[in-house]
């Protein structure tokens, strides 16, 4: 087992350093399973120790990232007593600054390299970091060119071939012992031309990153078939034949689905550049001319969703359902523009009455994603009337306000959606003096939206509609940035729903002075919430007895508006997890921050980030830190302090 536990080691702090010293100074035996090694700093004495016992290493990775406070003295006392097969070097410099560590530490490491390497004489292959500088005054060039003279080595790696670097990679290809050069990114065509013109680097240079172009002649034929009449499926019935058929449609049909175009491309649409969405319909829409059968099969697939729709072309689609109805029956999901690609700053409303009439079986109405959809009132009517009891979602839509010559809206077609489980309620902003947006003498009934399981309140605005209604299966809330906040009106709806709730998430600046979310929620189990500069006060834990304890809540995922540094925003960060009362809070398990990106690797960051201080503190409570992607944070193996003895009076 020694062999396979000892065969890869990767050092990443001075106290792994200090635990391999001691491991192979009390047995020096296990050094000589050590065939990998990875040494990402330099981590002072105890490498010069370590190296010393490991005789029969063939790979050796080792950076010259290292700050000024680690000494690299046991490298550079080390290097000579191992002969490696392999050396990688790791330099991670900017594409942009180019800066390199350069401190007395470095320098050391580096001229122990270009000392050691000639007495390497089992050193056969090099693998060169990053956007290095193959030739110019770069403080690394020496120790390019020195590692590439060497007579033993026979293959180099380089991340990129410059059109300057070509007069050194002559030098170095000159040499008779060297046989290949690898080249990870594809080359240019000047590169590639003066290249090819050297037969001898042209032998040499290799690209790890090929395109592999094939062009439609050169695939191979298909085998030609033993019985030319052979028909598939010939003797099975017909509606097996569809069956399998229509089953293979969908999966054929079922693309990936392509990125969101980008702003620009938005913009630059009407210029000719073709939407991503138009991509995948014509991919679709290839099936359906190949026979009769296969038009008829995987139509339904081909309006299953719409989306990447104008309104030009959901226009168009609106005019086709008028003259051809049946096709409505296969739309189960659509999926709405922001704006038109014309005017791409003005917003539209888009009027659906038209083709909701036709899809009775719709079950999805979304939004253009990140954005928000005009969308009429009569439209949502119609869609009640039609495919009320099947639609299950409708979101990222704003309805628009009453004007003056339409009056209030009913609120009561809501009664008509049974098997709505998302919503977003978003609708235009009423100034004073405007009709209001329900008519409030028409209450809605208490059972509408019995299916009910999230809601996405965007707007204060006819909150009292939801109110009053019981919501059995409401368990997730989530309150916008843009929810217009009427405090009384939101108070109203937490007051009643927020027992039911399991999960609340709260825009930035949404706050209820006087009152307390853990005790309208008391079942909820995710907090998702905005930080504010004055701590945990947010919470109002303040206004319950000192006895208070919210039993429910397991994780809190936090967010914060960023300051104007960052030691102000860690600050802000310190103070807030300091004035958080974790005994009133029992089960919580999980803090996540949602603006905290990834946790450090190397032992200087892990020692400067707060993230990591701040995450040991919390571990004797068993509540563990995360970062935006939910990771945990590891503690690392420390080196312990040794309090010098007293002397003796």
């Amino acid at each position: 087992m020694a062999d396979v536990l000892y065969h890869v080691v990767v050092i990443r702090s001075t106290a792994q350093a200090r635990a391999l010293q001691r491991t192979l100074g009390s047995n020096p035996d296990l050094g000589k399973f050590i065939r990998m090694l990875r040494v990402e700093g330099g981590f002072g004495p105890a490498m010069g120790h370590a190296l010393k016992h490991i005789p029969n290493v063939t790979d050796v990775f080792l950076s010259l990232q290292i700050h000024a406070a680690d000494s690299t003295t046991g490298l550079v006392l080390g290097l000579p007593h191992i002969n490696p097969t392999r050396l990688i070097i790791f330099d991670n410099s900017s594409t942009s600054t180019g800066k390199l560590k350069k401190n007395k530490h470095v320098r050391d490491l580096i001229q122990a390299l270009e000392d050691c390497v000639p007495r390497w004489l089992n050193l056969t292959a090099v693998n060169f970091p990053g956007y290095y500088p193959i030739s110019g005054s770069g403080d690394r060039s020496g120790l390019v060119i020195a590692i590439c003279g060497h007579a033993t080595v026979k293959k180099v790696s380089f991340p990129s071939l410059r059109l300057r670097d070509m007069p050194f990679l002559t030098t170095i290809a000159a040499r008779p012992t060297l046989e290949a050069i690898y080249i990870h990114d594809e080359g240019t065509s000047s590169v590639i031309s003066i290249l090819a013109a050297d037969p001898r680097l042209s032998s040499l240079v290799h690209w790890a990153e090929k395109r592999k172009i094939i062009s439609e002649t050169s695939e191979p034929l298909p085998p030609r078939a033993t019985n030319p009449s052979f028909q598939p499926l010939a003797s099975a019935p017909q509606d097996v034949v569809d069956c399998i058929w229509s089953r293979i449609l969908v999966f054929a049909m079922s693309e990936p689905e392509v990125p969101e175009p980008s702003s620009v491309a938005f913009l630059m649409g009407r210029t000719g550049i073709k939407h991503s969405g138009w991509i995948l319909l014509h991919r679709r829409v290839r099936y359906l001319f190949v026979s009769k059968m296969f038009y008829r099969l995987a139509l339904p697939s081909l309006y299953r969703t719409l989306e990447s729709l104008s309104e030009r072309s959901l226009q168009a689609f609106c005019d086709r359902l008028t003259l051809t109805p049946a096709l409505g029956i296969h739309v189960r999901e659509i999926k709405l523009p922001h704006y038109s690609y014309s005017y791409p700053f003005e917003r539209h409303e888009v009027d659906m009455s038209r083709m909701l009439t036709h899809t009775p079986h719709l079950t999805r109405l979304l939004g253009d994603n990140g954005w928000t959809s005009m969308f009429s009132w009569d439209a949502l009517v119609t869609l009640g009337q039609t495919a009320g009891s099947n639609a299950e979602e409708i979101s990222g839509l704003e309805f628009k306000a009453p004007t003056s010559g339409v009056s209030s809206y009913s609120p009561r077609i809501f009664e008509r959606f049974t098997g709505l489980k998302a919503f977003t309620w978003s609708c235009e902003y009423q100034h004073n003096g405007k009709i209001p947006f329900f008519i409030e003498t028409e209450p809605v009934s208490r059972t509408a939206l019995p299916a009910l399981e999230f809601l996405r309140l965007a707007s204060s605005v006819g909150l009292f509609v939801f109110t009053a209604m019981d919501l059995p299966n409401l368990r997730r809330l989530e309150i916008a940035n843009s929810f217009n906040l009427d405090g009384l009106a939101g108070a109203d709806f937490l007051q009643k729903h927020g027992p039911k709730l399991k999960k609340l998430t709260m825009g930035e600046e949404i706050t209820f002075p006087g009152h307390s979310i853990l005790r309208w929620c008391p079942s909820m189990s995710v907090l998702a919430c905005e930080v504010q500069e004055e701590g945990g006060d947010h919470f109002d834990m303040a206004a319950f007895a000192p006895g208070f304890q919210h039993t429910a809540l397991e994780k809190l995922i936090l967010n914060k508006q960023p300051l104007s540094n960052q030691v102000k925003n860690e600050n802000a960060w310190k103070q807030f997890f300091d004035s958080l009362n974790l005994n009133r809070l029992p089960s919580l398990r999980e803090i996540r921050v949602s603006n905290f990106v990834d946790w450090p690797t190397t032992e200087h960051a892990i020692s400067k980030s707060i993230w990591v201080k701040l995450a040991e503190k919390l571990s004797p409570h068993e509540v563990h830190l995360t970062d935006r992607n939910g990771a945990r944070w590891h503690p690392r193996l420390k080196t312990s302090q040794v309090k010098p003895a007293k002397r003796k009076s």
